[in-house]
């Protein structure tokens, strides 16, 4: 009996850090799509690649230090994981408001990967919220981009 509980546990605690990589890589993939599309138009200045350049890489540090930093210490404090996952929500949808830089979708994908973190805790209070603020911050930023 005690044996099946260490090994339940290693299995669960493994499942937020293969979400965590399957969902920063796939918002990774997003931006690199997205952002060339929605940056490089008709007349396409180097000044225009660069700024894209600088763009994609400060979404891409963002989304690695919320990933990297901010979701274990907010795993942690299990009494806060909903409220950071709904406050990443909102700032995710408010930075729907400049979708050009990507920021929406680097803050997006970590809410919501906390989000479900939360979820798998029990914690409802805001937690479905986030997942969906999160999710439509996301996907609305990447068709923004592509449309332009």
């Amino acid at each position: 009996m005690t044996t099946s509980t260490p090994e339940s546990f290693e299995g669960q605690a493994a499942v937020p850090g293969q979400r965590d990589r399957t969902i920063a890589g796939v918002a990774a993939i997003l931006l690199l799509i997205g952002m060339p599309v929605g940056w490089i138009g008709g007349k396409t200045t180097t000044g225009d690649v660069i700024g894209m350049i600088v763009a994609i890489l400060i979404d891409l540090a963002v989304m690695a230090v919320l990933f990297v930093a901010l979701l274990p210490r907010e795993r942690a404090a299990t009494h806060r994981t909903g409220r950071t996952a709904l406050i990443m929500g909102i700032v995710s949808i408010l930075l729907g408001g400049v979708f050009w830089t990507g920021l929406a979708i680097a803050v997006g994908a970590p809410a919501v990967a906390l989000a479900l973190t939360a979820r798998e805790r029990g914690r409802s209070a805001g937690v479905m919220v986030a997942l969906v603020l999160g999710t439509i911050a996301v996907v609305a930023s990447f068709v923004l981009l592509l449309i332009g």
